[in-house]
């Protein structure tokens, strides 16, 4: 939890740091506006009068309005006096660089350069922002020069005289407004495709594809985009060339929108519209850049009713987003209705119904790139939200990485427990199992020490400690707080408890697991985790401890059954000695490592004497009883090494390892004085018990026991004529 805290906190603070270096270009493009702002006060009056080509005299006099044309350029005759100046100063024409194939300005005496909006020349500079003629400097007094214009689309031209300082202030602050416009919309569209390549989210390509065609758009509106290498082939278009643009950037505008307002989730069929309105614009920027000539009188037309649409469209798909609440929403609807209108004083002040300003001429362009920050910063959520997702999808990634890796432990414990405890005795089971168990958590949770201490329902205890020099420790813990740990057994929930005795000085050691253990009561038993200083338990690992805890006694207990099962298998189910099965099987083994290694074996046959005379007198269950007796009797004297088998009836079978033919003998005596003196009580009546017991050793030749059975029965048999309750060895009583 701390760490998902830790990167949703790291992504708010990229997002502010994002937000404020969008404020800080949004302070340097104000300082460019206000910059631009300044007008001059140095301007000479004139008057302006239409000589030919249909231009008309505005209503104030001091411009002129040139229809659209392809033939003849209009004329126009401006009047002015220039006052006296300070030597070295000179009077400039100034015009705004509106969309014209051409102008130039003159008179009988002389002539300026003809200047062009889709071809400018070197002499205007790197940056050129408006038409400069510069006059002679002997000018002064009356000046009356004729105005030749010829344009594509038709402007309303107001020329200004003023000082060459003056004008060339004006045309700085106008390229610092432009650059401040340019920059804005390149470090935007850099900034969104980063994100794209970051985030892989689509939004942002469509981010970069509207900032990208906006900074064209608004580069070929100024005229500077035909200064670049390689763009200057767009001016073979002319207007055309910039209503093409035109579309180009409303459909982007439109396509962003849509996909930041999310707009094609909401409302299908509004996305549907979007993306109709879309392909129309570039179906009509398509036209547009076929050239044909009929189109360029409507393509200044054709771009408004493009901008316009598309503003429309962004303001109503904004006041949508705002009404779902979709971050920076009324902001954006702001800004876009702000860039409408704009837009629409632009073209007002284009055809010369309003003064031609800053805020009118380029106040569409700023609103832009307001309206284009506005949306950067909102999109930056997206960064927030996608980071949010790429973080939850690497937690679910871990999870299900931790999952399956604990998932492999558990399998791997499960199998290596059942192969390991099929092998082990009944006793090593429960010590190799918990220590097994003890090496997985240890090594899955990173413990630093753990135990396992379980109480069995005969007083049996077990302590596994790891590492093993903590032993002594936990074995006091248990020792004292037994029946602490008892009582958290039974609940069969693990937790995490103290230990401390109530009243102790805190010890600052880490608070350790207690895992229970499912036992079958009375037994119970716990496993105790402890790791780092200060450091818990999750829910998730206190599970898999419990589930490893629970592998181990499933595996406990179906070792143990296992080994019941092979010994029931294995046994006389009525004296528990060998089953005749399980004998002729360890005959069969036995005799063969003695010849192999050339070792004595022998053996014994038991018969007890007058046996039937038992069943007959006091029953099968009598005679039943005499035969656990005897077993256990038998039990009791032959040695660890050597196997005891009921062979059928009332006849047992010994093999006894490493014994010769003497040695045999003196057990064969042993066992025949057992029976003879074991005390047998039924319904307390004694029962007086004798057995006859014939002995056979292995020859060395012999790898199988058929003839050392065969010759231990016929000793039995003479034992059986000899009178009983004695030991006959083979081969000497048949010389």
């Amino acid at each position: 939890m701390r760490s998902r805290a830790a990167m949703i906190a790291r992504s708010t603070h990229h997002e502010w740091m994002f937000a404020a270096g969008l404020l800080v270009l949004a302070a340097v493009c104000a300082a460019s506006v206000l910059a631009a702002s300044f007008t001059t006060h140095q301007e000479v009056s004139l008057q302006v009068a239409p000589l030919s080509g249909g231009a008309v005299a505005t209503s104030e006099g001091d411009g002129v309005d040139i229809p659209a044309s392809h033939g003849p350029p209009s004329e126009a005759r401006m009047r002015f006096e220039l006052p006296r100046h300070d030597p070295g100063q000179r009077w400039v024409v100034m015009f705004s660089r509106d969309i014209v194939e051409e102008i130039a300005v003159g008179n009988a005496r002389w002539r300026s350069p003809t200047r062009r909006f889709f071809a400018p020349e070197e002499s205007e500079g790197a940056i050129p922002s408006v038409f400069v003629f510069p006059l002679p400097e002997q000018w002064q007094g009356p000046v009356v020069l004729d105005l030749r214009v010829r344009s594509g689309v038709g402007s309303v031209l107001r020329p200004r005289v003023m000082s060459e300082t003056a004008a060339r202030r004006i045309e700085q602050r106008t390229i610092g407004l432009a650059m401040s416009i340019y920059a804005s919309l390149f470090m935007l569209a850099l900034v969104m495709l980063a994100l794209f390549y970051a985030a892989h989210d689509r939004a942002f390509l469509a981010y970069f594809g509207f900032a990208l065609s906006g900074l064209l758009m608004i580069a070929a509106l100024n005229g500077h985009l035909y200064l670049l290498p390689g763009f200057h082939l767009l001016a073979s278009w002319r207007e055309q060339g910039i209503a093409a643009l035109t579309m180009l950037f409303s459909a982007a505008a439109l396509q962003i929108l849509a996909l930041y307002g999310g707009l094609r989730g909401v409302s299908p069929r509004a996305g549907k519209a979007v993306t109709a309105a879309c392909a129309a614009l570039l179906a009509i920027a398509g036209l547009a850049l076929l050239g044909l000539e009929s189109l360029r009188g409507a393509s200044r037309t054709l771009s408004m009713v493009g901008w316009l649409g598309a503003s429309f469209g962004c303001i109503a798909i904004g006041v949508d987003a705002a009404r779902r609440r979709v971050p920076m929403a009324w902001p954006i609807a702001f800004c876009c209705t702000l860039t409408g209108l704009a837009a629409i004083l632009a073209e007002l002040m284009s055809r010369g119904y309003i003064d031609d300003l800053w805020w009118t001429r380029r106040g569409y362009q700023v609103a832009l790139v307001a309206s284009a920050a506005m949306l950067a910063i909102g999109l930056a959520a997206r960064v927030g939200d996608y980071r949010s997702q790429r973080d939850r999808a690497k937690l679910a990634h871990e999870d299900s990485d931790r999952r399956a890796a604990r998932e492999a432990a558990r399998l791997a414990l499960a199998e290596g427990l059942q192969s390991q405890l099929k092998s082990l005795a009944i006793g090593d089971l429960e010590w190799t199992a918990y220590r097994r168990v003890l090496d997985q958590l240890q090594r899955i949770l990173d413990l630093d020490a753990a135990a396992v201490a379980v109480f069995g329902a005969d007083n049996h205890s077990l302590l596994v400690a790891e590492p093993t020099e903590r032993k002594p420790q936990f074995a006091r813990t248990v020792a004292q707080r037994q029946s602490v740990l008892k009582g958290l057994a039974r609940t069969r929930a693990p937790l995490q408890v103290t230990l401390d005795e109530p009243g102790a000085p805190a010890t600052g050691a880490a608070v350790p697991a207690i895992v229970p253990l499912p036992l079958r009561s009375p037994a119970w038993g716990v496993m105790i985790l402890e790791r780092g200083r200060g450091e818990g338990f999750t829910t998730d690992e206190l599970t898999l401890a419990s589930e490893f805890g629970r592998l181990a006694v499933q595996a406990i207990d179906e070792a143990q059954a296992a080994i019941r099962l092979r010994r029931s298998a294995e046994m006389d189910a009525l004296t528990g000695a060998l089953n005749r099965r399980t004998l002729d099987q360890w005959l069969a083994r036995n005799f063969g490592e003695a010849h192999r290694n050339n070792r004595d074996l022998s053996v014994l046959f038991v018969d007890l004497d007058n046996f039937k005379s038992i069943n007959d007198t006091y029953g099968h269950a009598a005679g039943d009883h005499c035969l656990r007796r005897v077993s256990g009797a038998l039990n009791g004297v032959i040695g660890g090494n050597d196997l005891l088998g009921r062979y059928g009836g009332e006849e047992f079978l010994i093999v006894s390892m490493l014994s010769t033919a003497d040695m045999a003998r003196q057990l064969g005596e042993r066992i025949r004085a057992a029976v003879e003196e074991l005390p047998v009580e039924w319904n307390g009546h004694p029962l007086k018990l004798t057995a006859s017991v014939g002995v056979a050793s292995r020859w060395p030749h012999e790898s199988t026991p058929n003839e050392t059975i065969e010759r231990a029965d016929r000793a039995l048999y003479a034992a059986k004529r000899g009178g009983r309750n004695r030991v006959s060895v083979a081969p000497a009583v048949f010389v």
